[in-house]
């Protein structure tokens, strides 16, 4: 689990989970109707969680350290959630997406290169009324809309994301400026699950350069 650990490092005031009563309390939601809504913080900012039929890389318990409470009564949720994408931005992340046009392009310490393909080997099946552009955003991740060299960029904190169809049955993706390989390899591997699941196909990712 340490590649999780480094990409967390960024998120510095993060909730430890079990028994962390300063946040969330141990036991059921008193709540009438239970969980009314929920939410969670990042840089020690709130923002809104919503339940989900899966965890992501960054809201397991296994392997994470987000936590997600009752915005009533503050009791801790532990059945799988996500960060709500479409909510506002944390200020610190805000920030940073809001850099002026002539620093678009992130100076991080990593750049490096991926495709993204079938496991079967066969071509993506075509997916009329899919905006590639909202698929591609890691759903854990606050992301937003940049200008890349790909056919569809985003920047989720200082990392600029472009993903580009590039050969037959394959994506192309550039990640540049993540804190590390294994960073920038955990921005790729959910966008390859978020594709394969609208194919209905497994999806495999596999990084090229970097």
């Amino acid at each position: 689990m340490r590649p999780l650990r480094k990409l967390f490092k960024t998120l510095r005031e993060t909730h430890d989970a079990p028994g962390d009563e300063t946040f969330a309390k141990s036991g059921p939601c008193e709540c009438s109707p239970e969980w009314p809504a929920l939410e969670t913080t990042a840089n020690g900012h709130v923002m809104r969680a919503l339940r989900s039929s899966y965890y992501s890389i960054m809201t397991n318990p296994e392997a994470g350290k987000f936590v997600a409470r009752c915005t009533g009564c503050h009791a801790r949720y532990r059945a799988p959630w996500v960060v709500d994408g479409n909510g506002p931005m944390p200020c610190d992340f805000a920030r940073k997406a809001a850099e002026p046009a002539g620093q678009e392009r992130p100076h991080g310490t990593v750049e490096a290169e991926y495709t993204i393909s079938t496991a079967s080997g066969n071509d993506w099946p075509a997916l009329p009324g899919i905006d590639f552009a909202t698929l591609f955003r890691p759903r854990s991740l606050v992301c937003e809309p940049a200008e890349g060299e790909g056919d569809h960029s985003f920047r989720t904190g200082t990392v600029l994301v472009s993903a580009s169809w590039e050969l037959a049955g394959t994506w192309g993706v550039r990640v540049e400026g993540a804190a590390s390989p294994e960073a920038a390899d955990l921005i790729v591997e959910e966008m390859a699950r978020q594709l394969g699941e609208a194919a209905g196909e497994t999806a495999l990712h596999y990084r090229v350069t970097g």
